[in-house]
């Protein structure tokens, strides 16, 4: 009998991706070190969304470096953590912020409409923006996992993540559902997830999206 290859062993796997998950996690963490203090120090109020839409910036580039790392992951089943994220965030940073610069805009928008009518008690109009933003969010979901993949101009990125949501019904539902799933984990095991959430989420939603992805860029060859 031919002996097994410690590297071939599920243990050894199963820690090799718990230690790609941590890293890259901790690298997400740290590039948006702005916005996780904002959230800590600054109470959630219309006042204050002008300062979370501030601190907000480098999420875009951390978000496309994140979707890159985990979608190569899915891919090839190894990585270089350090190596590729940071390349992948300096690389894409200029691109991914055009693109997420206009999400923030349209998220504070979103944001004030829907404080606004909640403190109102209009319940239709709040289910309104609720979808609004549920239909943005996937929108946005889509954009990054095409910007962790291909290069594009931000007109071509808002088109294509459009018609990929129209396009893919089901996967759109799905990728909406991971999203909740992900949420209710982070608050029900905040201290916990904080450590894998965002690593984990980002390769799910990239394993989610990797036929569309492939398809796109055989439509577009």
């Amino acid at each position: 009998m031919k002996e097994r290859n410690s590297t071939d062993t599920i243990f050894y796997k199963a820690t090799q991706y718990i230690y790609y998950f941590l890293l890259t996690n901790t690298y997400f963490l740290v590039s948006n070190v702005l916005i996780l203090s904002a959230l800590i120090f600054l109470p959630l109020s219309i006042s204050n969304l002008l300062i979370y839409g501030v601190a907000l910036i480098p999420t875009g580039a951390s978000m496309t470096a994140l979707f890159y790392v985990m979608g190569k992951l899915y891919r090839e089943k190894t990585i270089q953590p350090t190596k590729e994220y940071w390349r992948a965030y300096l690389s894409n940073f200029k691109e991914s912020t055009k693109y997420w610069a206009l999400i923030i805009l349209v998220l504070v928008i979103l944001s004030v409409d829907i404080l606004y009518v909640l403190e109102r008690g209009w319940l239709f109009l709040t289910i309104i923006s609720l979808i609004a933003l549920a239909i943005l969010t996937v929108t946005i979901i889509y954009a990054f996992s095409i910007l962790a993949r291909f290069e594009v101009t931000t007109k071509n990125l808002v088109i294509f993540s459009i018609l990929l949501l129209f396009r893919n019904k089901l996967n759109s539902l799905s990728l909406l559902f991971l999203l909740v799933a992900f949420m209710v984990i982070f608050y029900g095991f905040a201290g916990y997830a904080l450590l894998f959430i965002f690593s984990v989420s980002g390769y799910y939603f990239m394993r989610s999206n990797h036929k569309i992805l492939e398809k796109l860029m055989l439509d577009f060859q």
